[in-house]
């Protein structure tokens, strides 16, 4: 048998030689190009005849992937994304689609086998070839067709064809080779479904996207799949890994409400750390300012408002502007500054809380604009204190009710609704219930007139009332709807509605509405009413509260577990005598700052805090206030928390100085980063015998700049041939290779931590949220923040979907003797499992954390002993029971409509004064 020759110069490869000898036959297997291209060039040939198709596919994965199958199908994933197969559509023949279903439906078959080979197996495969089995009988053929869509057709290609028995044999045993080499990994799962997408996939104006959604409510669906129709193209959902299950509900659930009977959603969501509050907030926003023509307002601490305005902008390409107070402006998310307040010039706004805070009761434009959504994160902030009726609330709390009075969507996200008093719950509700009765009930109600009886019913302390007369005050206002809160229908409630002469959208019955029952309708509601208290009650039906425990549970999450080190008695780091004595000072300093310059709270301990979290942080901070600045550096303050700034004189400065020479001299051999630098490398004494840190990835978290930017320099420095990112401002974060920076947008960091490439990470408080480091498998904290929940959310960046690894490292660092040291202590002896408490202690405590640590012992006994009884009943309350069970929205991921991205930008980029 001779060979035969082809080139395109001469005629159509596929004419001659492709469609012929695939028409019918038995088996082809292939020797492709780059994964992507090679799928979709698939549709270029005769494969719906042929009764097996197996092909390798070079691509670029890092091997240290394709050991974890979920890696290695995310990393696929994100290269299909990456490769844009939308705009290959656009440019496709007539007919791709129909053949796009065609090439699914054989993929999920298994008519159709492809496996991905990393290129680092072999060096990028330049080699073509392919064995053909037609009629019993096999060819083989080689040469330079390439895989794209004209290669076949169009294109100046080369082919080489050898039907001889040892030709085919060679290329057959080359093919095998490689199909079973250890590296190669099935095509991802994810892809092969994305075909499908593509083939039904089309744009939608925004008009038209507004009528779908509408049409399904109106037509009794409560799918809602068109919802994902401005996300799923973008970064959220090609770049990172899209909504997990929950995030998905609580979005269904306001964008239900938003859109129902009441045309409002009222909602606290209440998730427990780590389980992406901000996210789902986020796409809520997205969703509700695209379907109005009123502006939606985002309120957070200040120091979250640049991180809020980037993870919007990063993972949803939705644009947003954010309040500068001092300036009196607005800033884009790409910088451009607005002047006056009205002139927003996005849709999307974002501001202070601790702004609306100082405002309180005083006019400004704010309370003056209509609002289609008031989002109000850490809202536990915003609270009332005193007992009965000297109960105050706080100038936040009077800000967000007159603002929740104007909005007519309003969510509100804490992970603490409640911290020290169950009330705090019902005074969270009235915010929601601000022009929106429907959350409470009438000013008649129960649940307004006898609010501690309906906190105690609503948490199980007190058994509900057995007779119908006790029962019907309760029940009666408000009547809960027909439908749940995703859209079931209850029979039973909906014939009750319907006795009572209520229609959708109504909430209350009058006090004598009971005579329109029925006896078997009264029956129900007393024997229903036990569970209706605990499970319908405003409290559950308004507050959304998820565990990382129960979502494990269910499947909902991943079960991961932590190995947590550092965190036991006598675990602290210890700290040479010049060390112990600079502590010494800085306390006595701090003692003058709250004697004579009546500093108080956090202002009066920032500089015991920074020298807590590093010796380098505790230098820059000491020469800071000698030359009169403020102690801790703008933008890393706490919210609320006043900058410290001094005229250090004499004995003050004295002090300072002294403090300043021994820090100064002690800094380079700072015990943490020591510690750090040990746990890295394998010391077996830090690691206790456990592999190194570094081998399976490590992130190192700070809340200061000053402390991340020297531990990863040092640590750079300890391992000079690895790089080392630095996560945090846009403007400051870049990578360390041998103690040497150079800066580089954060998205380059993400991307090479997602790839491979990037392996040890420090970041700032910045990089604890929204920010996806499951690759890595171990997390040391240099400090522990004083806000506890901050911790969880550290932890919440590689504790996630896609870790490779069952159980995550966490080492938690503080120095002997310090505040953290201190408070930590006492926390153990009254607690116990300060590993399980952290995720539960209420932010406020940290407003106490100066009295913990300055040991003023009955004020610290009394705290502690109400914490601990609000740990037992009101932490734990049951808010979280009903909220668990979420909802089966898989279907949301096969959306084919996309919102034309032009249209959304258009929406969104409006300026307020524009309407």
């Amino acid at each position: 048998m001779t060979l035969r020759r082809f080139s395109a110069r001469l005629g159509r490869i596929d004419e001659e030689f492709l469609t012929p000898r695939l028409t019918g036959a038995e088996q082809y297997d292939r020797l492709s190009g780059y994964f992507t291209s090679s799928v979709l060039r698939l549709l270029q040939e005769p494969f719906s005849t042929v009764g097996r198709i197996r092909m390798v596919c070079n691509s670029d994965l890092n091997p240290s992937d394709v050991a974890v199958a979920k890696i290695a199908e995310e990393q696929q994933r994100r290269r299909w994304h990456a490769s844009q197969p939308e705009l290959q559509l656009l440019r496709a023949p007539p007919g791709t689609r129909d053949r796009l279903r065609l090439l699914h439906t054989a993929l999920l078959s298994g008519q159709i086998e492809i496996r991905v080979l990393p290129d680092e197996a072999f060096g990028f495969m330049h080699g073509k070839a392919g064995v053909i089995t037609n009629g019993g009988t096999r060819t083989a053929f080689m040469g330079s067709v390439n895989d794209t869509a004209n290669a076949w057709s169009r294109n100046y290609e080369l082919l080489w064809e050898d039907p001889s028995p040892e030709g085919a044999a060679w290329v057959q045993a080359e093919f095998d080779a490689l199909w079973e080499h250890p590296l190669a990994v099935p095509l991802a799962r994810a892809v092969i479904d994305d075909l499908q997408r593509l083939a039904g996939r089309h744009d939608l104006t925004l008009q038209e996207w507004r009528d779908l959604l509408q049409r399904d409510l109106n037509g009794g669906g409560h799918d809602l799949k068109e919802v994902l129709a401005p996300l799923i193209e973008a970064p959220l959902y090609t770049s990172e890994q899209g909504l997990w299950p929950h995030q998905k509900a609580f979005i269904h659930q306001a964008v239900l409400a938003h859109s129902g009977p009441f045309r409002r959603a009222r909602l606290l969501l209440a998730d427990q750390v780590g389980l992406g509050k901000t996210l789902q907030l986020a796409v809520s926003a997205q969703i509700m300012a695209l379907q109005g023509e009123q502006p939606a307002l985002i309120a957070v601490p200040k120091t979250l408002l640049g991180q809020w305005q980037a993870e919007m902008w990063d993972l949803l390409h939705v644009p947003s502007a954010r309040w500068d107070s001092s300036a009196r402006s607005w800033t884009d998310e790409r910088g451009r500054v607005t002047r006056g307040f009205l002139n927003c010039p996005r849709r999307i706004a974002l501001v202070s809380s601790s702004w609306l805070s100082f405002l309180g009761d005083s006019p400004h434009e704010v309370f003056d604009q209509t609002y289609d959504l008031l989002i109000l994160d850490e809202a536990h902030r915003a609270r009332t204190s005193g007992k009965g009726k000297k109960r105050r609330p706080n100038n936040l709390y009077r800000a967000a009710r007159r603002l929740a009075a104007r909005s007519r969507s309003v969510l509100l996200a804490t992970a603490t609704p409640v911290q020290l008093d169950l009330r705090e719950a019902h005074d969270l509700l009235q915010i929601l219930g601000e022009s929106a009765p429907e959350v409470l009930g009438g000013p008649f109600s129960r649940w307004n007139t006898h609010t501690d009886e309906g906190l105690e019913l609503a948490v199980g302390r007190q058994s509900p009332p057995s007779g119908f007369m006790d029962q019907w005050g309760w029940y009666r206002s408000p009547v809960a709807q027909s439908r749940d809160a995703h859209g079931r229908l209850d029979p039973d409630l909906l014939g009750v509605r319907r006795s009572l002469g209520l229609r959708d959208g109504e909430f209350e019955a009058g006090s004598d509405g009971y005579t329109r029952l029925d006896t078997i309708e009264e029956r129900l509601i007393t024997r229903n009413f036990p569970q209706w208290i605990r499970d319908h009650n405003p409290y559950i039906q308004r507050i959304i509260m998820r565990t990382r425990q129960a979502l494990e549970e269910q499947g909902q999450l991943e079960r991961i577990d932590v190995d947590l080190q550092g965190d036991r008695p006598g675990e602290a780091v210890p700290v040479e005598r010049e060390v112990a004595r600079a502590y010494e000072i800085a306390e006595e300093i701090c003692e003058v700052l709250g004697t004579q310059y009546h500093l108080t709270g956090f202002a009066k301990t920032a500089l015991l805090r920074r020298i807590s979290s590093s010796l380098e942080a505790g230098y820059i901070s000491v020469s800071r206030l000698l030359e009169g600045e403020a102690a801790i550096p703008a933008g890393e303050t706490e919210e609320d928390e006043e900058d410290v700034t001094v005229q250090a004189t004499g004995d003050m400065r004295c002090q300072l100085e002294e403090l300043q020479w021994v820090l100064g001299r002690a800094r380079a051999q700072d015990p943490k980063i020591k510690l750090a630098t040990e746990l890295l490398s394998g010391h077996a004494v830090a690691t206790h015998g456990q592999a190194d840190w570094r081998q399976d990835g490590c992130i190192l978290f700070s809340q200061y700049l000053d402390t991340a930017r020297a531990v990863a320099r040092r640590i750079s420095e300890a391992f000079p041939d690895t790089p080392v990112g630095l996560y945090t401002n846009e403007e400051q974060s870049g990578s360390y290779l041998g103690g040497h920076f150079t800066a580089c947008e954060r998205h380059v960091l993400k991307e090479q931590v997602r790839d491979g490439q990037l392996t040890l990470l420090v970041g700032t408080d910045a990089a604890s949220e929204g920010l996806n480091l499951q690759r890595l498998s171990n997390l040391i904290n240099i400090d522990l923040p004083w806000n506890p929940t901050r911790l969880e959310q550290r932890k919440g960046r590689i504790q996630r979907i896609g870790q490779k690894h069952a159980t995550i490292r966490i080492y938690n660092m503080r120095y002997q003797g310090s505040i953290e040291d201190r408070v930590h202590q006492r926390l153990s002896e009254r607690f116990g499992d300060i590993a399980a408490l952290f995720g539960l202690i209420p932010q406020v405590l940290e407003d106490r954390w100066v009295e913990l640590a300055k040991a003023e012992e009955q004020r610290v006994k009394v705290l502690l002993d109400h914490v601990g009884e609000a740990e037992k009943t009101a932490l734990m309350h049951p808010f979280e029971r009903v909220h668990q069970q979420v909802p089966d929205l898989t279907h949301w991921e096969t959306c084919t409509a996309v919102l034309k991205q032009t249209e959304a930008a258009a929406h969104l980029e409006r300026r307020w004064n524009s309407n």
